[in-house]
């Protein structure tokens, strides 16, 4: 088994004896929390306005106050 040298020894999972490869991060501890803490899907806000935005099932969210939309390409 070669081992990822950008995974620390101790971080290393295993599996009825075999390695788990573990995903590498595509966001640190903080850009995760400023996700949680701004976007409207966790804050049910405009992160612009603070206006309440509604969502319908499958839309993105859009805000009827002042236009903000997101067209950021974020797949959680």
């Amino acid at each position: 088994m070669m081992s990822d040298p950008e995974v620390p020894e101790d971080d290393q999972s295993y599996y009825a004896g075999e390695e788990v490869i573990q995903p590498v991060q595509r966001w640190t501890d903080a850009e995760k929390l400023t996700l949680l803490d701004s976007h409207p899907m966790f804050t049910g806000r405009c992160p612009n306005c603070e206006t309440p935005i509604p969502f319908g099932e499958r839309s993105l969210p859009k805000c009827r106050h002042c236009g903000w939309s997101d067209d950021s390409e974020i797949s959680l």
